[in-house]
């Protein structure tokens, strides 16, 4: 049997999971509900070789080939966190969970890995080496990637390929859509606490204001951009949280908390940015008879999918699902995805899978109306089969 053919005995299977997880939303991090259906689905259906845990949510299910001959190991990644957004009544299948729900279509990216792994455990005697399937938690929060390259659990070493897929609105289901080169951006977090003197508002030649000297900042922050970043590139710096010590009209503050994202599509302004945001918020802030103090967490890196990698799925998918399904995109976004954590470190690709249902109006990610068309699932479980098999030169298999 081909992969077409495997998937397609699969299918509805995987669709009642994908249900149940879209009506069983779980945060970063709070997955436990998730992780143990993931456990249950893997230990009846999938024949797997071990299941490692990472982190507390998080599982590695292993698949060992069972071909004698020179050992590979590729790596597959679906996430399965949700977002606090409040769902939209009309929707079926619907959040149960008034407040969460799948925004951003990781439900199907976990039902598709547990699809992708229900067919490929027909191909243990093709391939040697090792399949590792990485269900990922919390990529919202952008935490979730590194808990694998931080783990015991698997030997990363032998790691030499990777791949992930997501689904997008802006593509028709039973399309998917490749870019070569740079795709996302890095997005890193960073908070400023700003202060001064709090005194009276009538009289605030006797403070030192620390809402000025904020003020002062946000706007010297948006100047980096302006003026320190080529208009050939891209970057981004937003405050998106300001908050004082004080809750009156009457008093100046002696603190004020800022919190914002700086994001880049190249690790050298990346670099750059960092670095001069911690200066600017000193210096205004000195300016100001204040003091600044500026903490950075760390975020992914700037996504890029290798050239090669795009062009050895673009050929196999296009045979498989026929070269008008196959987008090229030229899509480059401020937007961060956790994956680059491992895609930093390993080569691979990053797949788009249209979601949209022909016919019906555009509901974008991260949003109440967001849904995800069926034929999104069967797609990607196609899209990842193919892939590993493409990688370990199981073309045969591939088409039939």
């Amino acid at each position: 049997m081909n992969i077409t053919e495997l998937v397609a005995d699969v299918e509805e299977a995987i669709y009642e999971v994908y249900k149940h997880i879209h009506k069983n939303p779980e945060l970063g991090m709070e997955e436990y509900n998730t992780s143990r259906l993931i456990r249950q689905e893997l230990l009846e259906h999938s024949d797997c070789d071990e299941i490692k845990a990472i982190g507390s949510t998080g599982l590695v299910a292993v698949l060992k080939g069972e071909k004698e001959g020179p050992e590979h190991c590729f790596l597959l990644r679906g996430d399965m966190d949700a977002l606090p957004v409040r769902e939209d009544s009309s929707h079926h299948p619907k959040s149960q969970k008034d407040g969460i729900m799948h925004a951003c279509g990781h439900d199907a990216h976990t039902a598709i890995l547990l699809g992708t792994l229900r067919v490929l455990k027909h191909y243990k005697k093709h391939f040697s080496g090792t399949l590792y399937f990485f269900f990922q938690p919390a990529e919202e929060i952008l935490s979730g990637a590194k808990l694998l390259l931080e783990t015991n659990e698997i030997d990363l070493e032998k790691i030499e390929g990777v791949a992930a897929c997501h689904v997008m609105p802006d593509l028709y289901a039973g399309d998917i859509g490749l870019k070569s080169g740079v795709m996302l951006a890095s997005a890193d977090q960073f908070e400023v606490t700003i202060k001064g003197k709090g005194g009276h508002g009538a009289h605030p030649s006797t403070s030192v204001d620390p809402i000025v000297i904020a003020s002062d900042a946000v706007i010297q922050l948006q100047n980096l951009v302006a003026r320190e970043v080529s208009a050939l590139d891209s970057a981004v710096i937003s405050i998106c949280s300001i908050h004082s010590d004080g809750d009156t009209f009457n008093v100046i503050p002696d603190r004020v908390r800022m919190k914002g994202t700086v994001r880049a599509l190249k690790k050298d302004i990346r670099k750059q940015l960092t670095e001069r945001i911690g200066e600017v918020c000193s210096y205004v802030a000195k300016a100001g008879r204040g003091e600044a103090e500026v903490v950075f967490q760390e975020g992914p890196p700037p996504f890029y999918n290798d050239d090669q990698w795009v062009e050895r799925t673009k050929n196999v998918m296009g045979r498989l699902l026929g070269e008008e399904h196959v987008k090229v995109l030229d899509i480059i976004t401020m937007g961060a995805e956790d994956f680059a954590f491992i895609k930093d470190r390993y080569p691979g690709v990053f797949v788009r899978i249209g979601c949209r249902t022909a016919g019906k109006e555009f509901t974008p990610i991260h949003s109440s109306s967001f849904t995800v068309d069926r034929e999104a699932l069967t797609v990607g479980m196609k899209t990842l089969c193919a892939i590993a098999l493409d990688f370990f030169n199981i073309e045969e298999n591939i088409y039939g």
